[in-house]
């Protein structure tokens, strides 16, 4: 049911637009679609980062500065959530904080970054000064799992910590096609997201798969480096590379896809994996920061890096179709009961009511 406007939250969001393809815009368009939460909060969204040159993202930067101002001004803004990453977008962040502050306005923080330590442990004592305080002007700091809680507490006090897992559409059913013929990588192809040991491992078992399965790799191939790799490696007609998909492609794919493997160095929390799960696809993945979270504690993860074992697993998977099945009705039911839009939602409006 609508909720009278005059009883509504009124949040300024900021964030990135849809030329950053990933996961904080997937996030952020979440919520400027998402009915329930239009239905309790009067939404502005602002972005401060896109793609392209850099004259484009400066201009975005500073015309986004000058919108939030306005917005700040000219409307009772009760909240400021912020979408933000590691690097650049903190301090650029911190300056949206540093207004929102000036205007005495309650601040969260979505944190998405995955490697968000290891940079900051490079800092130097100044810059990690500086950090802690855009960190710490924050009223809460939503982090993507237990494991960032850990990881921040040294650098923010417990209670303005809280966990708020990334969520996705999940369908009624489970739609898995144990029968597909796909094993899919959907992301940045780097090497710390593990493309170049996808690439590296299909090598090893490349002889035992039937030839009739596919790699399908879907994401940014930088100067074609990865499709280049693979070609060497012999695996011209073994991996199809798509590069970057839309959301109707993705469905396509994830229809045929038997798995999806993120060998990943480095994460916050994959939408690959959870939008993977909510199809009912057996993932294969790392034991990194919040992966084994995702998966639950009992489910097979293996370490970054370890190509053999990666290999191994993919064969087994790709022969045993029990296996997958199970994996399938597992993973199904646990994304539609922690990471489903509707329990990212509901989180978010009761961090909300706390401040």
């Amino acid at each position: 049911m609508e909720t009278d406007n005059i009883n509504k939250l009124n949040v300024l969001m900021v964030g990135v637009d849809s030329k950053r393809v990933g996961g904080m815009w997937t996030v952020a368009n979440t919520y400027i679609t998402n009915e329930k939460y239009n239905n309790f909060v009067n939404l502005s969204y602002v972005a401060t980062s896109t793609g392209g040159s850099v004259i484009n993202r400066l201009l975005k930067m500073l015309t986004g500065y000058l919108r939030i101002v306005v917005i700040l001004c000219c409307k009772h803004i009760d909240i400021v959530h912020i979408h933000m990453a590691e690097k650049g977008s903190v301090y650029r962040k911190g300056i949206v904080i540093k207004l929102a502050k000036l205007f005495h306005t309650k601040v969260v923080v979505q944190m998405h970054a995955g490697p968000i330590m290891d940079w900051y442990d490079k800092l130097d004592n100044r810059q990690k000064n500086i950090v802690k305080q855009i960190f710490n002007n924050c009223d809460k700091m939503m982090v993507l799992g237990e494991y960032w809680i850990r990881q921040l507490f040294s650098i923010l006090p417990k209670n303005k910590l809280v966990v708020l897992y990334n969520g996705t559409k999940c369908p009624s059913q489970n739609r898995y096609n144990v029968n597909g013929n796909y094993i899919l990588f959907l992301g940045m192809i780097t090497e710390k997201k593990g493309a170049y040991d996808l690439i590296e491992a299909i090598s090893l078992i490349n002889e035992k798969l039937p030839s009739i399965i596919k790699v399908t790799i879907a994401g940014v191939d930088f100067d074609h480096k990865a499709q280049i790799f693979a070609q060497s490696k012999g695996l011209k007609d073994r991996i199809i590379f798509l590069g970057w998909i839309n959301t109707e492609q993705k469905e396509t794919l994830f229809s045929n896809t038997i798995m999806c493997v993120l060998p990943s160095y480095f994460e916050g929390l994959s939408m690959t994996v959870i939008e993977s799960m909510a199809h009912g696809i057996p993932i294969l993945t790392t034991n990194i920061s919040t992966m084994p979270e995702v998966v639950g504690k009992d489910y097979k993860v293996i370490e970054p890096g370890n190509i053999n074992d990666l290999a191994q697993m993919i064969l087994e998977f790709a022969r045993n179709k029990e296996l997958r099945l199970k994996s399938s009705e597992y993973l199904f039911k646990r994304a539609t009961t922690l990471f489903s839009e509707e329990a990212m939602i509901e989180k978010t409006l009761n961090i909300y009511k706390t401040i």
